[in-house]
């Protein structure tokens, strides 16, 4: 399954390429997760990154998550965090990730019903958090 969203920081693509490069683990939270009924319902992940990558307009960072508990019931999600100019002064972050859903049969009926939408809202918290510890890095 397939997961995406995007937002935008208001700086230019090469500030922002710098933050997202420097230190992953910096801007990468402790623990992925979403708000339900306003309550944070939070997963610890660890987390392995890959070789970042940077061209002139983007730069890409490939990433690997899983829960560090209850393993089986969560699935690993492959992705990644990559960067690319909207204009001279704005630059978009895109969150992108796929994973297949744990428990065979039941958790892809499981899927269907309700844990892609977790998983959608998921990236989109995901691609907020890591925006906001960018805009912060960035000063």
């Amino acid at each position: 399954m397939h997961v995406e969203h995007a937002v935008r920081l208001q700086h230019p693509i090469n500030v922002v390429s710098a933050a997202l490069l420097a230190r992953p683990a910096k801007w990468f939270p402790e623990a992925v997760g979403l708000h339900m009924a306003g309550i944070p319902v939070r997963k610890k992940v660890a987390v392995e990154f890959g070789d970042a990558a940077q061209i002139s307009t983007w730069a890409v960072v490939p990433l690997t998550w899983k829960a560090t508990f209850a393993e089986k019931l969560f699935p690993a999600m492959t992705g990644r965090v990559a960067v690319s100019p909207v204009s001279k002064e704005e630059t978009r972050l895109t969150v992108t990730g796929m994973y297949d859903p744990p428990l065979g049969k039941f958790g892809e009926q499981l899927n269907e019903k309700l844990m892609h939408k977790v998983a959608e809202r998921t990236a989109t918290e995901l691609a907020a958090s890591i925006a906001e510890r960018l805009n912060r890095a960035i000063g």
